[in-house]
């Protein structure tokens, strides 16, 4: 009820509330301040319309301080199409609502989406792991491991820090752990899983890791965990403490099990999966025709109306108006509060992009218009660009005529069959762009729209510093060759992730 609060002393919540206390810590005073502390509380509930204590959580649902939770880590798994939306929703959520220095989402919140997903234990920072650590009681660990699909167990030199951090004696306690574990796994009728906590393939290849670690000021960098991806045969000597069948069982056919419950999906669908805005088409026709016959008169010249009737019956026919109008819009409203767009790419070869204001690079062949009388002149005078013909004066009118044209064919942006899915970059001001985004949610609608990034790999020269450092730090002098060696394996290391899922594969069909 009071997510505000940093501390829950009874003092602190008692001076919060502006309740007097006379004396404090001693046993009656204490319970009298506390009873008055619970009146403001039940006055409170009362006001919000509670009633009963199922209530409550309804109400104040929301109003939870991340700050003083607890965090674990969980493995969820896709098992198929309805899954992998839901896990979408999911990751928006721990981006957008529930993130604090890294996207959580809370059980509830999964709960609510967990349809077509399964989820486990993960590694030591899972939630299973970390109670059987602090030793709570045994209906409680059971009352945890009973929330998981399935259960996970790892090799013991993962969880060696554990015994360096004097949280584990030695490693017949981290074995005795794994055990507990297995035992759960067989009381709840849970499966439990091998897994390899993957963070980097071959065993050699934890010198990027630890290179890259001790750039980041990690203290223990040197003391890599063999988080490489083993195969089957060393998953089950590792695990031979178990038993042989139990050994193959963990390793080998609840990996199988767990990997047959996912159907095979693709994270991007392979239709295309446009938004729609209504009478899109029309709009975009509209407003390219009536420009053109801005400038270019009505009727529009032979050239002009042949190349947009064209370019337009191709993105019409193939569902990329709503493109072209979601970036006229997003310019349009740029322009209109003072900040000029840059387009650039091959856009700049559509007629249609440049009569709806996406481009300035006007697409057809060099030529001459009048911006008074509208006359224009498309005669061959051996320039390849508008820009390069001399100047002119209009034989109608005696204006100055307007050179313009760049002559790059259409089937330069949607290829030869013009179905060939649109490209439109939009530079806007760095002053702009939060405001750019912004609109786009007014475009499409809020909740529609997301911010796309990239994870990518460590810069070349970033990783020749992260090598030259970590040799100088030791006072170890490695060839030059050496040095761009390890910086060429770190460009190629993205942020470290778990491929549990992936080993689940690799049992199957890696001997």
């Amino acid at each position: 009820m009071f997510p505000e609060y940093k501390k829950y002393k009874l003092g602190i919540i008692a001076d919060n509330l502006k309740i007097r206390v006379d004396v404090a810590h001693r046993a009656l005073d204490d319970v009298k301040t506390l009873v008055k502390v619970f009146e403001v509380m039940l006055k409170n509930l009362k006001n919000e319309g509670v009633k009963n204590i199922n209530e409550i959580d309804s109400v104040y649902k929301g109003e939870i301080n991340l700050k003083n939770l607890s965090t674990y880590h969980a493995i969820i798994l896709t098992k198929n199409y309805v899954g992998l939306k839901n896990l979408y929703k999911l990751i928006s959520f721990s981006h957008l609502d529930y993130f604090y220095k890294k996207p959580k989402i809370p059980r509830s919140v999964y709960l609510k989406y967990s349809e077509g997903l399964m989820i486990g234990s993960a590694c030591d920072q899972g939630e299973l792991y970390q109670a059987i650590l602090e030793g709570l009681p045994e209906n409680k660990i059971e009352e945890i491991a009973s929330f998981y699909d399935y259960l996970e167990i790892q090799p013991i030199g993962n969880n060696e820090y554990l015994i360096r951090n004097g949280m584990v004696e030695d490693r017949d306690g981290l074995i005795e752990i794994n055990k507990k574990i297995v035992a759960l796994g067989k009381k709840l009728n849970k499966p439990v899983v091998a897994t390899c906590d993957v963070h980097f393939m071959d065993p050699e290849d934890e010198i990027y890791r630890r290179i890259l670690m001790a750039g980041q000021k990690y203290d223990d960098a040197d003391i890599q965990a063999p988080l490489y991806l083993r195969t089957t045969e060393e998953m089950l000597h590792e695990f031979g403490y178990l038993g042989k069948e139990k050994a193959y069982e963990v390793v080998v056919t609840n990996t199988n099990l767990i990997a047959d419950m996912c159907e095979p999906i693709s994270p991007i669908s392979k239709e295309k999966c446009t938004p729609y805005i209504e009478g899109c088409e029309k709009t975009i026709e509209d407003i390219a025709m009536n420009k053109a016959i801005e400038l270019y008169g009505d009727p529009l010249p032979e050239i002009v109306e042949v190349r947009l009737r064209k370019e337009l019956d191709s993105i019409i026919k193939n569902g990329f108006s709503v493109m072209y109008i979601i970036a006229q819009k997003l310019v349009w409203k740029s322009n209109e509060d003072g900040y000029l767009v840059g387009s650039r790419g091959s856009v700049g070869s559509s007629l249609v992009a440049y009569m709806t204001g996406i481009t300035e690079v006007n697409a057809l062949k060099p030529h001459y218009r009048c911006p008074k009388c509208k006359y224009s002149d498309f005669s061959d005078y051996g320039v390849k660009n508008g820009f390069d013909l001399p100047d002119k004066m209009c034989p109608k009118c005696g204006e100055k005529l307007v050179k313009d044209g760049v002559d790059i064919p259409f089937e330069t942006f949607l290829g030869f069959n013009g179905d060939k899915e649109p490209d439109i970059d939009l530079n806007f001001s760095g002053e702009y762009q939060l405001k750019a985004h912004k609109y786009a949610e007014v475009i499409l609608g809020k909740g529609t729209t997301f911010k796309a990034g990239t994870i990518g790999t460590i810069a070349e020269k970033t990783a020749y510093g992260y090598v030259k450092n970590y040799f100088e730090e030791r006072n170890l002098h490695p060839s030059s060759a050496e040095i761009e060696r390890l910086a060429k394996g770190c460009t190629g290391v993205k942020r470290t992730t778990r491929t549990t899922s992936r080993w689940s594969y690799c049992c199957a069909n890696r001997p």
